[in-house]
């Protein structure tokens, strides 16, 4: 059951619907794997010793830590300082590491997550730093935040003691919405000087891991649409683009513990050598995608001037994993993976948005490029959903000239277009920009009639 009722949060009946699904397919794919016996000792301890330092690291880089997966490791099992980065983020992640294994133990006890927890797990988060595990009595500011948490320490316990009769009156309500409505309450509030994100993200979870989903790791290069999310949450209550981040991560995870699952202990030279060429191509096709973001940026800045409005661009950085891009390449879904927002803004128009997101190839796009590859991501187009729920929705009509933009993993200036009449085009990076920019132009025109 989908019960927000004594949280700031509300859906409405449409959303809610859509979610119970999703979390309902999450749940049977859980379930599948215990009862077919996958999920042995041995494949848990290797997936989550394969995401320990990750998690520590990326959780530590979304509050400013600029240490790797390697040197976070380092740093952890060695104790020592990694030379060139500022000494607090080794002490960050030695600290981050400790509450996880904690977590883990707080994981297997049947006590919903309150507000001891919380304290404690923050207190092992802080260490010896000042405010560790002591909800504050000051005012703070959220950095990249309008929102203005309580200021006093009765706003602040008042709030918390809301956040935990929550927790402990919804036991029975599903994981996943335990686990975005606590993060998201929990930032909101903002109860203890510093550490409230990485405090959030390890409640999360602790809500995940005791009840048999995996781990999820938000990762630095998500930052802007994790906090956009939350933002949203601020603003009015809407849990709806995080809802649908937290089921993308929840997805992804699962379906790394999947893989791991079905992986071969033994180790496959020509596997690996496989996926050092895979790596490469990848590396390419990232870099003909930022290229051809590049080039439409130019292209829109002086029409744009000249209709006295401005446009933004936001980019996330590398979105497509190797097992995700694996994936694509081989025609099999995997959850939309956001790679550039394009904002524009014209006086007295509404603002024009659209999404830009990665998917295998349509069936039409294969077939055209079947002599030349077998198969490779496509770029699609969305738009703000009027429904609220999922947040974009692909609308083939509305996207800037072309439906499917994909390019061919040999050559990153070599793209092939798809138009609205699903007829297929060749053509160059700057011809591809000017297209789409001339798209975009037209939609603003569009608006303009309206």
């Amino acid at each position: 059951m989908l019960e927000l009722n004594g949280s700031p949060y509300s859906l409405n009946n449409n959303i809610t619907e859509k979610l119970l699904d999703e979390i309902s397919k999450l749940e049977e794919r859980v379930n599948l794997l215990r009862q077919q016996g996958i999920l042995t000792t041995e494949t848990l301890r290797r997936f989550y010793g394969e995401k320990r330092f990750e998690q520590v690291a990326e959780s530590n880089a979304i509050e400013g830590s600029t240490l790797s997966i390697g040197e976070t490791e380092l740093a952890v099992l060695k104790g020592v300082t990694i030379t060139g980065h500022d000494p607090g983020y080794t002490k960050d992640a030695i600290y981050l590491d400790k509450a996880l294994q904690r977590l883990a133990e707080l994981a297997q006890k049947s006590i919903p997550t309150n507000i001891e927890q919380l304290k404690e797990i923050h207190e092992l988060i802080l260490g010896d730093r000042k405010g560790s595990g002591i909800f504050r009595n000051q005012p703070v500011l959220i950095r990249g935040s309008h929102h203005i948490p309580p200021e006093t320490w009765p706003e602040i316990m008042a709030q918390i003691e809301n956040w935990e009769k929550w927790s402990l009156d919804n036991v029975k309500t599903s994981a996943i919405v335990r686990t975005a409505v606590l993060h998201a309450w929990l930032v909101h509030i903002h109860p203890f000087i510093d550490g409230n994100g990485r405090c959030a993200r390890a409640i999360s979870n602790l809500e995940l891991i005791r009840t048999g989903y995996p781990s999820i790791i938000i990762k630095k290069k998500e930052r802007d649409r994790y906090i956009d999310a939350i933002s949203c949450s601020d603003s009015g209550g809407d849990l709806s683009d995080f809802f649908e981040l937290i089921l993308y991560k929840v997805n992804n995870s699962l379906t790394g513990l999947e893989l791991s699952a079905k992986e071969s202990q033994s180790y496959s030279p020509t596997k690996e050598k496989l996926r050092k060429i895979q790596e490469k191509q990848l590396n390419v096709w990232h870099t003909s995608v930022t290229l051809l973001i590049n080039v439409i940026e130019l292209e829109l800045e002086p029409i744009l001037s000249e209709l006295g409005g401005k446009s933004s661009l936001k980019v996330f950085e590398k979105p497509l994993e190797l097992d995700d891009y694996i994936e694509l390449c081989s025609g099999h879904n995997v959850p939309m993976t956001w790679s550039f927002i394009i904002n524009i803004g014209i006086p007295s128009l509404k603002p024009l948005e659209r999404l830009a997101w990665f998917g295998h190839r349509s069936s039409e796009m294969y077939q055209h490029l079947r002599n030349r590859e077998e198969g490779g991501p496509s770029i699609f187009w969305s738009i703000k959903n009027p429904q609220d729920y999922p947040p974009w929705v692909r609308k083939d009509e509305f996207s800037p000239e072309y439906i499917e933009l994909t390019t061919i993993q040999s050559s990153g200036n070599e793209w092939y277009a798809m138009n609205k009449d699903h007829t297929i085009e060749r053509v160059e990076t700057i011809q591809l920009a000017k297209k789409i920019t001339e798209g975009l132009v037209n939609q603003i025109d569009g608006l303009a009639k309206l």
